[in-house]
């Protein structure tokens, strides 16, 4: 089934689109389906956006989920969800597959290890990567709003990027989902300064949202919207949504999303930032089995 989200909220102009984007002839597509469970769904929803045919079948494929303390989900991502993802792409792809994450709060390794991350690694001869430790390359971009240098981990520079987030409201910009999962390629060493990548929420949270994506977005996000959580990203109230979302637009994606917590996305600062830039808020089709 195909559903037209919304109308055209936010209509661009030619100067308003930048090299990284390039309007397409086709709407974006975010596929939602009801959660039975990871495996089941998760297959679902990747088939619905034939995510199979789009993976790429070398290099390295970096499954990314949101592992920003050693808080059991719907804080963190479920290794549950990240298993279903693997299983897919071995599935599909002969591309190495790895999970990298860089916490916001403990040492990497230990995060992966209290969450069951060290075993799903040790169970599929995964590598878990550190992006808070691993060598990094310093890029530039004069079009970003305020991070004209960012320190980007090399390995994740060229690989296939998927970002699982879970649902969550967070207290500095209204929503952490696909896009804003990518503070965890932000090394600590650089960005930490005593508390969870600090200096990417100041001036702005929003604003290096939009800024660390023009360096590095998703290819590719799947949202466990199974159980969210509301009024907070770390210590919130959990609310069943029951859904996985899924898609290669990770603009689109969040506003489907930032719906689903009960927020009208053009209130969203940094999707209405993104919009055009890293992909679009409007005349999404939700596909659904």
């Amino acid at each position: 089934m195909y559903t037209k989200l919304a109308p055209e909220l936010f209509p661009h102009t030619a100067g308003e689109v930048s090299d990284s984007y390039r309007p397409r002839e086709i709407m974006s597509q975010v596929a939602q389906v009801t959660f039975a469970d990871y495996q089941t769904s998760v297959t679902q929803a990747l088939d619905l956006i034939e995510a199979a045919s789009k993976l790429p079948q070398d290099g390295l494929i970096v499954i990314k989920p949101n592992l920003t303390n050693s808080s059991p989900p719907p804080v963190t991502t479920s290794v549950k969800a990240v298993e279903a993802i693997y299983k897919y792409c071995r599935a599909h792809t002969q591309a190495e597959i790895a999970i990298g994450e860089g916490t916001g709060a403990g040492r990497t390794h230990e995060v992966y290890a209290a969450l069951g991350y060290g075993d799903l690694a040790q169970r599929y001869g995964l590598r878990l990567l550190d992006f808070n430790r691993t060598e990094t390359v310093e890029l530039k971009n004069p079009d970003a709003l305020h991070l004209k240098t960012f320190h980007l981990p090399e390995i994740a520079r060229q690989a296939y990027l998927i970002s699982v987030p879970v649902l969550k409201d967070h207290t500095l910009a209204k929503t952490t989902i696909a896009m804003k999962n990518m503070f965890g390629l932000a090394p600590g060493k650089y960005y930490a300064d005593g508390w969870n990548k600090a200096r990417l929420h100041n001036p702005s949270t929003d604003e290096s949202v939009v800024d660390v994506c023009l360096y590095k977005k998703p290819d590719l996000s799947l949202v466990d919207a199974s159980v969210a959580l509301q009024g907070g990203h770390l210590s919130g109230r959990k609310k069943h949504i029951g859904r996985i979302l899924a898609g290669f637009d990770p603009v689109a994606v969040d506003t489907v999303g930032s719906r689903l917590l009960g927020h009208e996305p053009e209130w969203v600062h940094y999707l209405t930032l993104a919009n055009g830039r890293l992909g679009s808020m409007s005349d999404i089709e939700i596909l659904t089995a």
